[in-house]
């Protein structure tokens, strides 16, 4: 009898105490603040990170002991984590924030994860995950590797409807440049991988963000190289369509097959922003569609260049009548996160369902730029208008023992607020112990 009932309060502690609410040391938030993941963080370069299917968040994450892995959070009554709600998918441990995987719901139901070591093999990892009706249990097939021809970081994943279900993979491989690899098979066999853009001497790497409509569309947001490296790091945008990559206005650039032979170079895109401007480098953040299907974009300037210590968060978005992109500084990002990554900010986070609405870390103010009186990484929320310049700003947390930082909301996520982010404390990508907390506002 004492052992059945030990095993009930285990049980319960297990799944229904880890979804109570985080504990907050300093003042008490606006909402409730969930532990989603007891150990997880990602890198903001693996996309999505976090997706939703029949009410259920599939969470990708890398845990301290460098497994990556998949928790599942639900966003129904019985609210917290289902049974079987943790599935370990590496057979290897490597920890290291680049590694979490990237999560895609497939056009036959299955889901498919990708995942890679940083930059230690020429190797890629993937699963694919049958959904039982509830979406409250996954059954993962074999760990699949496949190699490259160079080492590989990074999987970000899009299935196009109107290309009969071609899925997409875009890593960091050959070159250290953006590569992509195609599957016409649900994602048994792949084509490539293919050089996408390539810059400078094959060590520039320049980064990218994605975004895609699932049905004939993939927008790329990104940069020269990494801000450390190039001094005048700009941002810019392409997209995909029918075949054929295309300027922000339209303006025809190459076809897919063209590509493949010859990659694209930055200055193909459209310019965002000019990193060689007084405003310093820029680095790429978030990318989505507003409600007409335009691009919006959320990325970094460095006001004091290589320092890093007074990063600002910028918004643009495509003004199709006007085609031009309009840009402004909405927020002070405050400092980096370590050295020497003098540019990793606190992270910055569109709203899918509402563009006008973006949630940012930072260590200070982000209205005027002066320092938090926790002295730690703060969660804001942020209403941005097209027809004002200054943006409102509400905290959403206030810790005094821990930082919170790279939040993303997920697609399709039903709800008033469904913000995600890592909390603890983090001292280099390898050096980490931080949970995944998020705000649940149905």
């Amino acid at each position: 009898m004492r052992t059945g009932i030990l095993f009930f309060l285990i049980f319960i502690s297990r799944h229904v105490f880890a979804a109570d609410f985080v504990t907050s040391t300093g003042e008490n938030p606006p909402y409730q603040i969930h532990q989603l993941v007891q150990d997880g963080a990602w890198t903001w370069f693996n996309d999505e990170r976090v997706i939703v299917e029949l009410q259920i968040l599939y969470i990708g994450s890398i845990d301290s002991l460098g497994r990556v892995r998949v928790d599942l959070f639900s966003l129904a009554s019985p609210f917290g984590h289902p049974p079987e709600s943790e599935y370990i998918l590496s057979s290897w441990r490597s920890r290291d924030d680049h590694n979490n995987p990237a999560l895609l719901k497939l056009a036959d139901g299955k889901i498919l994860a990708a995942y890679t070591k940083h930059h230690l093999e020429p190797k890629l990892y993937r699963r694919l995950a049958d959904i039982d009706a509830s979406g409250r249990k996954l059954t993962w097939s074999q760990e699949i590797e496949s190699t490259t021809e160079a080492k590989t970081t990074y999987s970000n994943l899009f299935q196009l409807s109107d290309e009969n279900g071609r899925i997409y993979n875009f890593i960091r491989a050959t070159g250290f440049n953006p590569n992509f690899l195609y599957s016409d098979d649900m994602a048994e066999t792949w084509s490539g991988p293919f050089v996408l853009i390539k810059s400078g001497d094959n060590r520039t790497r320049p980064y990218v963000k994605y975004s895609g409509n699932g049905k004939d569309r993939i927008d790329f947001l990104y940069t020269d190289g990494h801000p450390r490296d190039v001094p005048d790091n700009s941002v810019y945008h392409i997209y995909y369509k029918n075949g054929n990559f295309y300027r922000s206005d339209g303006t025809f650039i190459k076809t897919l097959e063209q590509v493949e032979k010859n990659p694209l170079i930055p200055s193909d895109g459209t310019k965002i922003y000019d990193g060689a401007s007084e405003s310093g480098r820029g680095w790429v953040w978030d990318l989505e569609y507003d409600t007409q299907g335009n691009p919006v974009a959320a990325y970094i300037n460095s006001a004091d260049h290589a320092e890093g210590k007074d990063l600002r968060y910028r918004y643009a978005y495509w003004d199709e009548a006007g085609k031009k992109w309009l840009d402004r500084q909405i927020a002070f990002a405050g400092t980096h996160l370590y050295v020497p990554e003098n540019h990793y900010a606190g992270g910055i986070a569109i709203d899918p369902a509402d563009t006008g609405t973006v949630y940012i870390s930072a260590d200070v103010d982000p209205a005027d730029g002066k320092a938090s009186p926790s002295g730690h990484y703060q969660i804001y929320r942020g209403e941005i208008s097209r027809d004002s310049q200054n943006p409102r700003w509400q905290q959403l947390t206030f810790d005094t023992d821990a930082d919170n930082f790279r939040p993303i909301v997920p697609r399709g996520h039903g709800c008033k607020i469904c913000l995600i982010w890592l909390r603890g404390q983090y001292k280099t990508y390898t050096n980490y112990k931080t949970s995944i907390v998020g705000i649940i506002d149905k």
